[in-house]
């Protein structure tokens, strides 16, 4: 069983081959979203090898 979430951000550094993301711990945002549309990953760190 895989303990991650699925995310399909590859240009992450806690994205894996899998296609999840493997952070410790994530944060989405902002506390004022109305949809899904609204929110974004706080956790997303640039892949320094992209």
């Amino acid at each position: 069983m895989h303990k991650c979430i699925h995310c399909n951000v590859t240009n992450c550094e806690y994205h894996d081959k899998d296609d999840y993301c493997c952070a410790s711990e994530i944060e989405v945002g902002p506390h004022y979203a109305n949809s899904s549309n609204d929110t974004i990953c706080a956790t997303f760190k640039a892949n320094k090898n992209d």
